[in-house]
């Protein structure tokens, strides 16, 4: 029985370092349930979106001036187009991939896949709250045995949005339980004028 429980406690812990190295914030238990946008209209939320916060993720490591940009494929997905420019050597990086609504009830859930991302399944995009025309509150989480991993984006249609702005969505994150003090600020100065 002890054994057993060793053999599950460093599982757990081999498990919860190797995700929270990847970039995701860990917490005990499953993912919760949190609401996500009503009647989303996919069609006003493509476009360009910038970066303006978010939880630690390795893969945006050493990454600023990042943005994403949506458009229609014409088949019911959308294209996904992330980019960054690393901060040493200012090299632009770029990613492209397709999102697709999950939810067939009007929900704000969507799945986001990148193909040259080996061994990487659809990840979980979450609209929490949107105004389509100034933020976007957007949430990620997945769940592993005893653990949850949740990444939170703060994006916004300018690359630096107003005070009212940020306060409305620290409240939002804040009401659904997410820890604002987790956010880190993604640097949006000095950018290449065509990103």
């Amino acid at each position: 029985m002890i054994s057993h429980l060793s053999t599950i406690l460093l599982s757990s812990i081999f498990v919860f370092t190797i995700v929270s190295v990847n970039g995701q914030i860990p917490s005990f238990g499953r993912c919760p349930d949190l609401p996500v946008v009503s009647n989303f209209d996919v069609s006003r939320y493509l476009g360009k979106w910038y970066e303006i916060e978010k939880y630690f993720a390795v893969f945006e490591l050493g990454g600023t001036c990042i943005s994403a940009k949506y458009t229609d494929n014409g088949n019911g997905t959308v294209g996904v187009y992330n980019s960054q420019t690393q901060a040493i050597s200012r090299k632009r990086r770029t990613i492209q991939g397709t999102a697709r609504v999950v939810d067939g009830d009007g929900k704000a859930k969507l799945g986001v896949r990148f193909p040259s991302v080996p061994f990487a399944g659809e990840a979980p995009y979450w609209v929490l709250d949107t105004d389509y025309d100034n933020y976007s509150v957007v949430w990620s989480c997945n769940d592993l045995t005893f653990f949850n991993f949740q990444i939170v984006w703060f994006l916004s249609r300018s690359r630096f949005p107003n005070e009212d702005t940020k306060r409305r969505v620290y409240h939002t994150m804040e009401s659904l339980g997410l820890r604002t003090s987790l956010l880190i600020k993604t640097e949006q100065t000095k950018c290449p004028e065509t990103y």
